[in-house]
């Protein structure tokens, strides 16, 4: 049984493994500042490389140097404190405990990772990516007191950085990322190449079968995967079937990567304007085709309009039910976006709508139909 103090401090402690890196500066510049006239610990540092261009909202900055690739933290993520005495209030005990298992956690995680990953962060090519989950990586990387609650709090919140590298996820140009996407699936992998099949094939997005799409997985990526699990996949990132590829739009390439509708994903959202779609992984049937599109929007904010459909109350009232469809029993109805920035933006989606009435015989579930659209 724990003691009533061990209980708090795993409780405070989880609190301090889910702060924001901004939060989490903050709370160990307070900490230093308030025991500073009587420490009771020393100070040393996890190492000595020491980065000022680390974005606001990172952890820190991964950078190539001498054919390895190192993680740069801020300076205050590099303390590792030895205790002294016992201080009077047992409340600065476990701050200093919890400062720094959390900053050893972070680099323990970070270093094992770039090591684990190396060979994508070389290409970025997703085929090179590892397959790995979070009970995989404490199997083959244990440190003490990591379990799997206290690594999937700290990954579900902590961004790098790559400076001066190519997007690694996504076809936006920010280079701040989450670090739960260094750990994919095999089905995210799979996905992946054959996300990167199509980008990297055009010609082939003008249609081709899924037995096709096999036989070139089997020859070219060393992939024996069943046509049915190659539809499944196609599906999951939007990519239509050979012959629904006449379905997409003509804007459909100017459109950032789908991504889930979830507020960890709004830092990839430019406060530009332009046109947005949301989407269900689950397709809805239309009058002449399924499609997983429930709504088309335009804003001349994207990042504030995106952010509202993360709010618990949505004012459109299909798209908060789907949202509650996902947090529900109703699987497959998971909300996903992607945008297209453009000045074009109010021109662009009412092209968007009229070109999805035409091909889908009405307009998308969560679309009001527009008197504008009606009368011109």
């Amino acid at each position: 049984m724990f003691c009533r103090s061990e209980i708090i401090g795993r409780m405070v402690f989880a609190n301090v493994l889910e702060m924001s890196i901004n939060k989490y500066l903050k709370y160990i510049k307070i900490f230093l500042n308030k025991t500073s006239r009587d420490p009771f610990y020393k100070i040393h540092y996890i190492d000595d490389r020491i980065s000022n261009n680390i974005p606001r909202g990172a952890t820190g900055i991964v950078v190539r140097e001498k054919g390895d690739f190192l993680f740069y933290s801020h300076e205050y993520l590099k303390l590792d404190f030895e205790l002294l005495w016992e201080p009077g209030d047992i409340k600065w005990k476990h701050s200093m405990n919890w400062i720094k298992t959390k900053n050893l956690f972070i680099h323990h995680i970070l270093t094992n990772l770039l090591r684990l990953q190396r060979n994508f962060f070389e290409s970025y090519d997703p085929k090179k990516m590892v397959p790995i989950s979070l009970k995989e990586f404490l199997k083959q990387h244990q440190f003490l007191h990591l379990d799997i609650s206290r690594l999937s709090r700290l990954v579900n919140n902590t961004w790098i950085s790559f400076p001066n590298n190519p997007c690694v996820f996504g076809s936006n140009n920010n280079s701040k990322y989450l670090l739960r996407d260094l750990f994919w699936s095999k089905r995210k992998v799979y996905a992946g190449i054959i996300e990167h099949f199509f980008s990297s094939v055009p010609i082939y997005r003008n249609g081709i079968k899924d037995k096709e799409i096999q036989e070139i997985l089997r020859q070219n990526y060393g992939l024996d995967l069943s046509v049915r699990t190659i539809c499944n996949y196609r599906n999951s990132i939007l990519i239509p079937a050979y012959n629904k590829i006449n379905l997409s739009n003509p804007y459909n390439n100017y459109f950032s990567r789908t991504l889930p509708l979830h507020k960890k994903y709004l830092y990839t959202v430019p406060k530009k304007s332009g046109v947005y779609e949301i989407s269900v992984t689950k397709h809805i049937k239309y009058p002449k085709f399924s499609s997983g599109i429930i709504y088309y929007g335009r804003s001349g904010n994207l990042l504030n309009r995106i952010r509202s459909y993360t709010y618990t109350c949505i004012k459109n009232p299909i798209i908060e039910q789907y949202q509650n469809f996902s947090k529900g029993s109703l699987a497959g109805y998971e909300l996903f976006m992607r945008y297209f920035v453009t000045s074009k933006y109010v021109q662009i989606e009412k092209e968007l709508l009229e070109i999805f009435l035409s091909q889908f015989g009405s307009l998308p579930v969560a679309n009001k139909l527009p008197k504008r659209i009606l009368l011109q």
